[in-house]
């Protein structure tokens, strides 16, 4: 781990109540703070579960497409282009969340440590996991853009071996006009024929961090970090798809 890295990276974290059994890594998107995605965590109880929440801010600012403001961004992205990605702005954030990662796993081990991210912090979630030298435990994506070759983002054109089967899982809002439905659906279809195993979810709602997730993904936290978590195992009010 290079702790030199770690040390440029603001985060905020929550730790659970009782024992640890388990770490998720949050990406938040374009344009918001590490709390939005903390309040995701918070209201799906996970702390409850045993499972560390971790946050980092975005360290690079874009002028905003409404305000003109700068913004957080993991990479300057126009919402007006997703077609068209910076790949040397996205590597050039990797070894700054590698470092997170691996000092996360080092708590924890990798196989109890899950990467989630919203929008454009997918983007960089599953660009982190797949990545990965070690096999973790999953990753949990929310309005992921699917980028125009996912493969350059990727050592060698495809996953990394240890991560070549990493479970997924991808929800999406039906009315997100930011981030067309379609774009989560031909993500899924990709990593499905690369074949990892991808639970897919569509919501009625729009571009919301993780809005309107029940049971669904406390249902895939658990099932990979092998551990009860509150609100799973029922009925979510989602479209499920193959």
């Amino acid at each position: 781990m290079n702790r030199r890295e770690l040390e440029q990276l603001e985060y905020e974290e929550i730790d659970p109540g009782g024992p640890h059994r388990g770490t998720v890594v949050w990406l938040h998107g374009i344009g918001q703070v590490p709390g939005e995605l903390a309040a995701v965590a918070e209201r799906l109880r996970l702390a409850e579960a045993g499972v560390r929440g971790v946050f980092p801010r975005a360290p690079v600012t874009a002028p905003s497409l409404l305000t003109g403001l700068p913004v957080p961004c993991w990479f300057p992205q126009s919402i007006l282009a997703l077609d068209r990605i910076d790949v040397e702005g996205l590597f050039a954030v990797l070894p700054v969340l590698t470092a997170l990662l691996s000092a996360e796993t080092e708590r924890i081990g990798a196989g109890r440590t899950v990467v989630a991210g919203f929008s454009q912090g997918a983007t960089v979630a599953l660009s982190l996991a797949l990545r990965h030298s070690e096999p973790l435990a999953g990753t949990a994506l929310y309005a992921p853009y699917q980028p125009p070759d996912l493969t350059v983002l990727l050592p060698g054109g495809r996953p990394a071996a240890a991560n070549a089967r990493l479970p997924v899982w991808i929800g999406h809002g039906a009315r997100d006009w930011i981030v067309p439905e379609r774009s989560g659906a031909g993500l899924r279809d990709l990593l499905t024929d690369w074949g990892h195993p991808v639970t897919w979810q569509r919501y009625p709602g729009g571009h919301e961090p993780f809005g309107g997730v029940r049971a669904s993904l406390p249902d895939f936290l658990g099932g990979v970090l092998d551990i009860p978590v509150p609100g799973s195992s029922g009925a979510d009010p989602a479209t499920r798809a193959s």
